[in-house]
């Protein structure tokens, strides 16, 4: 991958994932002891590592097969979200501390959730897509699962 597929894919949902991963570190670095027991900003990092790659690989197949950009563009959108408050509490006070807290497990739990269901989502297209392409191709035997199962008591001939 050269020139604009490259270029394209590093100003999206790649770049604003790095900017949060940095901005966990500069919060790790900036104020050790609110994260140590309170919230694991460990965890959340080495999650976010783990889902780079596939972030990264669903922008650029996104990219290659010219689906909208708004597919990611919540996720995008709950990233920079991350990367403020983890600004916000690098900067943060002592007896601020619970609050923010609070407001990182908040994000924490709607970042998953929020990744889960794109994957989902994202997931079940692409088994449609696929299962479209071999029907046109003609494979009709991967549409018609029926045919695998076991028939219902008194069936004699196959619906298939």
């Amino acid at each position: 991958m050269t020139g604009p597929d490259l270029l394209l894919v590093l100003k999206g949902v790649g770049i604003v994932l790095a900017e949060l991963i940095t901005a966990i570190a500069e919060a790790k670095k900036n104020k050790p002891s609110m994260f140590t027991k309170a919230f694991d900003l460990n965890t959340l990092e080495s999650t976010l590592r783990s889902l780079e790659p596939v972030i990264r690989d669903m922008e650029r197949l996104n990219h290659k097969m010219r689906r909208s950009k708004e597919e990611l563009e919540s996720l995008k959108k709950k990233m920079e979200e991350g990367t403020k408050l983890l600004n916000k509490c690098s900067k943060v006070g002592m007896f601020s501390k619970s609050s923010y807290i609070a407001e990182l497990k908040e994000f924490d739990d709607s970042f998953h959730k929020l990744f889960n269901t794109i994957m989902a989502a994202q997931s079940a297209r692409d088994q449609k897509e696929i299962l479209q392409l071999q029907a046109s191709k003609g494979f009709r035997r991967w549409l018609c699962f029926c045919c695998n199962w076991p028939r219902a008591k008194g069936a004699t001939s196959r619906s298939c």
